[in-house]
């Protein structure tokens, strides 16, 4: 019967011991423990070597809980650690940890490789037989990856064999000889001494090895089930065995034969054989665990359409069963050439290095999902977020003190990977714990911001506009952008005459038509359309309740339109203390090279007239052709002429914009709607103050007249009420 884990029918998959446990710990049991494990020991002595077992599977303990948590909240197929991952943080993360994940996987076969031929040339040596190691390691390489292409099944059958010997060979070690260690070996002095955190990553791939059971969760019968069971079973079991092996070893030779002898757990052993024959399998073992997992990473990888079209190809298989043998095919091609390193620990520090940096991330998404508090969020395995947390700290902290610079190279192979799947946009889109983690942070901003006082001085623009003309969106849009790029927010309503009940399908169509053009031209407005059978009546309710949170929008932009009764609207908007804004749109922008601004008598619209044209000019449109602004002021008398000059001279130094140039004209006989043609004909944009209000402070009838009359000349206008007071000084 199906379970939404995969297509492969029940009887064909694993359960917790076959599927998860035994490829996880045969993959952690090997070439760490006969040879690494021992010079390590000696290099540190007993007590170091124990807080490093200890702080190693710390990391992975808090790790198989992220790992269970994120497991138990979805159905887990394909792809393993990967799939978890990308889940929760989205393909692009997913995928530049998962390549990572692959790569991390595939070294290990190399490493165990090595590892085996070490073995192997040790049992040669003893009949006088020198073959190089390099060829060694090479056929046994052909060999696993060989039968790792038959099937899993067939891997696993062998891992149960394999699993027999090594309980046998760590018995004839713990049966083995025992010495009486000098007291000052327990702190490491006597062998050839390791730094602590060279020596933590040259173990830490002894306890990587729960992702090769992790990454056959396409291949288990219940894998919420068994992910779970079987790691947290795999971490607990390897730290006691580890823990048990490293005191055993410290009491069976001196540090300085740990630290130098190669083969020093041989002649510990009770049965020497046994321990040949342990390194044999388990360096084999591990080597067909991370075979069986590397493939099946890449395999995921393919079929979450993470590559280019042209790499889809590794998504395929060959022959009977849904065996990844293309990927397996590029993981063979791949090892080889790690292979050709042959540094046994250098290769080993490597593989800890891109492990601990995707167990970061794994941690990372568990604890973003926890504190993001996403109702969606409901694992069955349920631990502290605190866990998680110290899970992720702790992998980077290693990774930093073991050495910055790998870990800078990491991180900054992972980013350039995350950043070519981002503007390919080559995978599929899976909704990601960021959106539940961003939506708490902001629900938190929020509040602190509404308990913020206001300063006057850090003005900023959060408007709400309408646009009826349809003619006009492209400019209202691009307009909004400019004022409130990286500065503030926008809602732009496109308003439709329309009845909901018959227009509702269409409206659907033009509001997504709306928000792709939005989203094309990468404009900082958030856009939606309103069916409206009363313009009038939609605005003045939209500017009573559009918030942010629970903050009121400061400002009111409308396009000139006589079917919206201007002189009601403008009003509402001023008794809700909401400054205006009207847009008189006769032939678009052109140049962006000048903005005009008019400023009249004491015009307590000045300073906001000033701050919106400094904001336009220096939007990225405008700033590239290196805009001006002029401003100008009309005087009567030679006395204004001064006082303005002055007035002027100071207000300009203390806003600070740069681009910006004033011009007094005196006339006393000139119409200002002539002087304003006269000077601003040719102007990008010219902004000027709203024609006055009436004697009780509201807005006439005649004010469309009135901005006909200022503006039937100009090519487009901003046509400013402001309702607060703006401060632009210094001080």
């Amino acid at each position: 019967m199906a379970n939404g884990t995969g297509n492969k029918p029940d009887s064909n998959k694993f359960n917790t011991f076959s599927g998860v446990f035994l490829p996880s710990i045969l993959a952690i049991f090997g070439a760490v423990v006969y040879y690494v494990a021992p010079r390590v020991l000696g290099g540190v002595g007993l007590m170091k070597m124990i807080l490093i077992v200890l702080l190693a599977h710390s990391i992975t303990m808090a790790t198989s809980f992220s790992i269970s948590a994120i497991a138990t909240n979805i159905y887990v197929k394909k792809g393993g650690l990967y799939y978890l991952i990308s889940r929760s943080l989205g393909t692009e993360i997913g995928g530049s940890t998962g390549i990572q994940l692959f790569f991390a996987q595939a070294i290990s076969i190399a490493f165990y490789c090595i590892a085996f031929a070490k073995a192997v040339t040790g049992i040669l040596s003893s009949f006088n037989i020198y073959i190089p190691e390099m060829h060694i390691t090479v056929v046994a390489f052909i060999v696993f990856w060989i039968i790792a292409f038959i099937g899993a099944k067939f891997v696993i059958k062998l891992q149960y064999i394999i699993l027999f010997t090594i309980v046998l060979s760590f018995a004839s070690i713990f049966m083995g000889t025992n010495r009486v260690p000098a007291t000052t070996e327990f702190m490491g002095l006597g062998g050839i001494p390791i730094a602590f955190w060279v020596a933590f990553m040259m173990f830490f791939p002894a306890v990587t090895g729960m992702d090769a059971g992790v990454s056959m969760s396409g291949d288990l019968k219940n894998p919420r089930k068994s992910l779970v069971r079987g790691t947290i079973w795999t971490v607990l079991v390897t730290m006691i065995v580890y823990v048990l092996l490293s005191i055993k070893f410290f009491y069976g030779a001196s540090l300085l034969d740990l630290s130098s002898d190669l083969y020093i757990i041989e002649k510990i052993a009770y049965v020497p054989f046994l321990i040949i024959l342990g390194v044999l399998l388990t360096t084999s073992s591990s080597a067909l665990s991370y075979l069986m997992a590397a493939p099946r990473i890449l395999h995921a990888l393919a079929i979450d359409n993470i590559f280019s079209k042209r790499m889809r190809w590794l998504g395929n298989s060959l022959g009977a069963g849904d065996e990844p043998r293309v990927a397996m095919i590029v993981t063979f091609i791949i090892g080889l050439g790690i292979i050709m390193i042959g540094d046994l620990f250098f290769v080993s520090q490597i593989v800890a290095v891109f492990f601990l940096n995707v167990y970061g991330w794994i941690n990372g998404a568990a604890f973003l999902e926890k504190v993001s508090r996403n109702p969606s969020f409901r694992p069955s395995f349920n631990p502290p977020a605190l866990v998680s947390l110290y899970g992720v700290v702790m992998c980077y902290l290693v990774m930093y003190l073991f050495n910055p610079l790998i870990m800078g190279i990491s991180l900054l192979i992972q980013f350039i990977i995350f950043y070519i799947l981002l503007i390919t946009k080559a995978s599929s889109k899976i909704e990601s714990v960021w959106y539940g983690t961003l939506f708490q942070l902001l629900r938190v901003i929020l509040r602190r911001i509404e308990a913020a006082d206001k300063s006057k001085k850090n003005w900023r623009p959060t408007i709400v506009a309408f646009c009826i003309n349809r003619s006009n969106l492209h400019c209202m849009a691009t307009l909004l952008n400019w004022i409130t790029h990286s500065t503030g927010v926008t809602h732009l309503y496109y308003l439709i005459f329309r009845s909901f009940k018959t227009y509702e399908k269409e409206r659907d169509k033009i509001e997504d038509n709306l928000q792709q053009y939005v989203k094309e031209y990468d404009l900082e407005v958030f856009s939606r359309v309103a069916l409206s059978g009363d313009y009038n009546e939609t605005v003045k309710s939209i500017i009573q309740t559009d918030t942010i949170g629970n903050l009121p929008l400061n400002t009111m932009l409308i396009d000139f339109d006589e079917r919206l009764k201007m002189e009601d609207t403008i009003n509402n908007a001023k008794a809700l203390r909401k400054n205006v804004i009207v847009l008189r749109n006769r032939c678009g922008f052109s140049n962006f090279k000048r903005i005009d601004v008019w400023w009249r008598d004491h015009d307590e619209n000045g300073n906001m007239m000033m701050l919106l044209a400094h904001l336009i000019t220096h939007s990225t449109t405008w700033k590239k052709e290196e805009a001006t602004i002029r401003l100008f002021k009309v005087v009567k008398s030679e006395k204004e002429y001064k006082e303005a000059d002055e007035e002027l001279s100071k207000n300009i130094e203390d806003a600070r914009i740069d681009n910006l140039t004033y011009e007094l004209i005196f006339d006393k006989k000139t119409p200002v709607k002539d002087l304003i043609v006269e000077k601003s004909q040719d102007t990008d944009l010219v902004i000027l103050g709203l024609p006055k209000a009436g004697k009780d402070g509201k807005t006439t009838k005649g004010v469309v007249k009135e901005i006909k009359k200022h503006t039937d000349r100009l090519k487009m206008c901003m046509l400013v009420s402001s309702s607060e007071h703006i401060d632009l000084t210094i001080t």
